[in-house]
């Protein structure tokens, strides 16, 4: 009886999701440009283990990168209750702080990453720089195809309106 408990309570064990499985997986969704369903695995993480610095930088990110600016500072800020040399928390906060045009703050923020763990750092401001500028990109040409559809809609529009002016006087005659 005694073995079978244990056998069971192995498989049951072997069954669960570690948090590192589920920082595995929000990492893949990242890559795949999938921020919605990293940010839900990285909660996911953090329902095992709501003090995890790995999973709280990752949300941070995530956060950050889905605009979620304020959410991002609280998970930076609490990764670093929990690890407060965290290079990744400290450069996540000072690239947030940066977008917000607090440069004074984003600047002490690098410092402190940088003083850490400079090479660390560096990759990630850089990492985090690179996807924001692609992300202002992306809502760049986003913005110019709107413009261009617009501009086919006022074209059609002055054209049904050139076609109502030139046969106006026969259904309304002076």
């Amino acid at each position: 009886m005694h073995s079978k408990v244990l056998y069971n309570l192995g498989r049951h064990l072997s069954n669960m999701t570690s948090v590192d499985d589920y920082i595995s997986q929000a990492i893949d969704l990242l890559n795949e440009n999938n921020v919605a369903a990293a940010i839900q695995k990285y909660r996911e993480a953090l329902n095992i283990d709501p003090e995890d610095p790995t999973a709280l930088t990752g949300l941070g990110a995530a956060l950050d990168e889905s605009g979620q600016l304020e959410n991002a500072i609280d998970c930076y800020r609490k990764a670093l209750s929990a690890a407060p040399d965290s290079v990744i928390a400290h450069s996540g906060l000072g690239v947030i702080y940066e977008k917000q045009g607090d440069t004074d703050l984003a600047a002490t923020e690098y410092k402190i990453a940088l003083s850490a763990d400079q090479e660390t750092a560096f990759l990630h401001i850089v990492y985090a720089r690179d996807r924001y500028t692609e992300s202002l990109l992306k809502d760049k040409e986003q913005y110019e195809e709107q413009i261009k559809q617009l501009d086919d809609h006022i074209g059609r529009y002055i054209s049904a309106t050139k076609i109502v002016d030139e046969n106006i006087s026969e259904y309304f005659p002076r």
